[in-house]
Order: C-alpha cells, then structure tokens, then sequence
C-alpha cells in the first residue's frame, strides 16, 4: 500500500512539473501588462512561457498590447488600427500599475522577444487583429526560424489561425476559446476538436469555464492536440488542472502557480 501510495504521488508531482506556466501579458499580476518590464519579471520569476498581445498598427507595424485602442493601459485615447506605431510609443504604458513603471513604452515585437531566454521558454503571441496582421508577422519572425520551438501562435479567430498556420507552417498554432459563443450558446468541443484538427492546427487554449474533467482533457489528447488552460490565478484550480494532465496554464500571477505546483 505505501509503495502503491508513493508511485501515485510521483506520478501527480510529475504531472505538475511538466505542466507550462504560462505568465498572461508578461507577470502582469505585478507588472503594467504587455510591456518589457512584464516580460522580464516573467522570467525572472521562473515563467515557463510568456503570452503576449498584439495589434497592426496604420502604418503596417506591429505593436504589443490588448486592447484596440490605448485608453485603458495609458489615458489617453488612440485606436490602434488608425495610429501609427511611432504614435502609439509616445504614451506612457506603465505609470497606471505603479509609478515605478513610469514610462514603459508600448512595445514592439522585436523588444518583447528579445526578452526571450535562449533555451526551453517561449512566447505565446495572441493576435487580436485579424489576418491583415499575417504578413508582417511572417516577415518579423524570419529570423526566429532556428528557435522556432520558442515561439507559438494563439488565436481565438478561426481565419486568424488557419492563415497563421498556412503562412507559419513552422509555428504550433493553437486556437482559443471561451466555452460559449458570442450568442451564449455553449461551444460544441466534439466539433471544436474535429476542426481544430482538420484545420492542421496543434491545439486548443480553452477558458477557465469549461467543465474541465479528465476525460475532457482525454478527449482532446487522444485527437493528437495538445491542450492549455487560461486565465487561472487560484492555486487550487490550477493544480487541479494540473492533475488532469493540461499541458500548460496561463496565469497572471507565475510565481503563485509556480509554488502551487510544487516547483
């Protein structure tokens, strides 16, 4: 029995470990969100991963934040689809967290990732957009070919995510859902998975108000997809869902999870 007991706490605390932590817009629990200082705490806090936001800006760039307009992250009110970058980077994006923030730009793609250990973590990058966006990530993510393992794409945007996956071959691509549509009527996962799969795509990224159980997360394995949860800050949810073996938890709060975890 004690031999019987000890194989099955191995076995959860192996689950844990190798469930990613994924830290929401950087350690946005404690840092301004979306912003270089929220990526660095991330990974200073031991993030496994990042996610990220992103947004094409009028003049064709790309720019790192959530919402389409700036008001809530800056004061000051610019839709970012009719502003330009240089624009958007002459706000203050972190004086609303803490004054210590003071003067964190809006970043760019190539800021953020730079934030990027070499090694095992990534980066999550969200497009809120619609396709439009593709081309100029496909361009800005060129060079990242030989770290292509770094980086993933999510999207809750059927289009946004089969073109990702058709321009970005060399990307996981995971599709994003919440578990009622914008009519709130529940999403069918039996036929979420069967398109998720069909459509070449390697995941899905499902809400925290999905009826999560271990034959949920069965389900979705055993259609070859790999399978993450969002946005999880309680302790005891997230190791819940650890042990029903998702395969990483987005989190506003990494360190927390980090130690509900057990690492």
């Amino acid at each position: 029995m004690k031999f019987t007991t000890v194989l099955l706490f191995m076995f959860a605390a192996h689950i844990a470990h190798s469930t990613e932590i994924v830290a929401h817009r950087g350690a946005s629990g404690a840092a301004p969100e979306n912003t270089v200082a929220a990526f660095k705490l991330a990974w200073e806090l031991g993030a496994d991963a990042c996610e990220l936001d992103l947004h094409l800006t009028a003049d064709g760039k790309i720019a790192i934040l959530h919402d389409k307009d700036t008001e809530r992250t800056t004061g000051v009110l610019m839709r970012v689809a009719d502003s330009t970058l240089d624009d958007l980077r002459t706000l203050d994006a972190g004086a609303w967290k803490n004054v210590k923030y003071q003067g964190e730009k809006i970043p760019t793609l190539a800021e953020s990732l730079a934030t990027l250990p070499v090694g095992t973590q990534r980066f999550f990058l969200e497009i809120k957009c619609g396709p439009e966006v593709v081309p100029a990530l496909t361009e800005e993510l060129e060079d990242w070919k030989p770290r292509a393992a770094q980086l993933c794409i999510i999207a809750f945007s059927e289009a946004v995510a089969v073109e990702s996956k058709k321009a970005l071959p060399w990307l996981k691509v995971y599709r994003l859902s919440s578990e009622q549509t914008k009519d709130k009527e529940p999403v069918d996962l039996t036929a979420l998975i069967e398109k998720t799969k069909a459509q070449g795509l390697d995941g899905l990224d499902l809400g925290s108000k999905w009826l999560w159980s271990a034959a949920m997360v069965k389900r979705v394995k055993e259609a070859g997809l790999e399978i993450y949860a969002w946005t999880i800050n309680d302790p005891v949810q997230a190791k819940q869902l650890a042990d029903l073996g998702v395969d990483g938890i987005t989190t506003d709060e990494p360190a927390l999870l980090k130690s509900a975890l057990g690492r």
